[in-house]
Protein backbone atom coordinates (compact mmCIF):
# COMPACT_ATOMS: atom_id res chain seq x y z
CA UNK A 1 0.00 0.00 0.00
CA UNK A 2 1.25 3.44 -0.89
CA UNK A 3 0.47 6.83 0.60
CA UNK A 4 1.65 8.70 -2.49
CA UNK A 5 -0.96 10.57 -4.52
CA UNK A 6 -0.06 11.10 -8.18
CA UNK A 7 -1.47 14.33 -9.59
CA UNK A 8 -1.30 14.12 -13.37
CA UNK A 9 -0.11 17.36 -14.95
CA UNK A 10 -0.86 16.21 -18.49
CA UNK A 11 -4.63 16.73 -18.25
CA UNK A 12 -5.93 19.23 -20.78
CA UNK A 13 -8.63 21.79 -20.06
CA UNK A 14 -10.47 24.07 -22.48
CA UNK A 15 -10.85 27.49 -20.90
CA UNK A 16 -13.53 29.80 -22.28
CA UNK A 17 -13.22 33.48 -21.45
CA UNK A 18 -14.53 36.94 -22.33
CA UNK A 19 -12.32 39.93 -22.95
CA UNK A 20 -13.19 43.41 -21.69
CA UNK A 21 -15.36 45.59 -23.92
CA UNK A 22 -12.71 48.30 -24.19
CA UNK A 23 -10.55 48.22 -27.30
CA UNK A 24 -7.26 47.93 -25.40
CA UNK A 25 -6.39 44.41 -24.22
CA UNK A 26 -3.40 43.77 -21.98
CA UNK A 27 -1.53 40.54 -22.91
CA UNK A 28 1.25 39.01 -20.79
CA UNK A 29 2.19 35.86 -22.77
CA UNK A 30 5.72 34.48 -22.37
CA UNK A 31 7.64 31.54 -23.81
CA UNK A 32 6.55 29.43 -20.81
CA UNK A 33 2.92 29.75 -21.95
CA UNK A 34 3.14 27.01 -24.57
CA UNK A 35 -0.49 26.80 -25.65
CA UNK A 36 -2.65 28.27 -28.37
CA UNK A 37 -5.20 30.97 -27.76
CA UNK A 38 -8.11 31.53 -30.13
CA UNK A 39 -9.84 34.91 -30.11
CA UNK A 40 -13.04 35.85 -31.89
CA UNK A 41 -14.31 39.30 -31.07
CA UNK A 42 -14.56 39.59 -27.31
CA UNK A 43 -14.62 35.82 -26.77
CA UNK A 44 -11.66 33.52 -26.47
CA UNK A 45 -10.71 29.92 -25.79
CA UNK A 46 -7.49 28.11 -24.99
CA UNK A 47 -6.49 24.50 -24.45
CA UNK A 48 -4.24 24.40 -21.39
CA UNK A 49 -2.47 21.60 -19.55
CA UNK A 50 -2.81 21.87 -15.81
CA UNK A 51 -3.31 20.29 -12.42
CA UNK A 52 -6.96 21.26 -12.24
CA UNK A 53 -9.63 23.67 -13.38
CA UNK A 54 -8.39 26.41 -11.07
CA UNK A 55 -4.82 26.06 -12.28
CA UNK A 56 -5.91 26.18 -15.91
CA UNK A 57 -8.03 29.29 -15.41
CA UNK A 58 -5.20 30.96 -13.43
CA UNK A 59 -2.86 30.50 -16.41
CA UNK A 60 -5.33 32.37 -18.64
CA UNK A 61 -5.85 35.08 -16.00
CA UNK A 62 -2.07 35.54 -15.96
CA UNK A 63 -2.05 36.23 -19.72
CA UNK A 64 -5.25 38.32 -19.84
CA UNK A 65 -5.51 39.89 -16.35
CA UNK A 66 -8.76 41.70 -17.17
CA UNK A 67 -10.60 38.75 -18.74
CA UNK A 68 -13.63 37.00 -17.28
CA UNK A 69 -13.44 33.20 -17.11
CA UNK A 70 -16.70 31.73 -18.43
CA UNK A 71 -16.09 28.00 -18.12
CA UNK A 72 -13.33 25.40 -17.75
CA UNK A 73 -13.94 22.00 -19.36
CA UNK A 74 -11.83 18.89 -18.91
CA UNK A 75 -10.92 17.43 -22.30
Amino acid sequence: MSNVIDFHSDVEYKVLFNLPKSKVVHICKTADDDFDIHLEGQHGSAVVRGLGKTGASNRIQKIFPTCEIVDVLKI
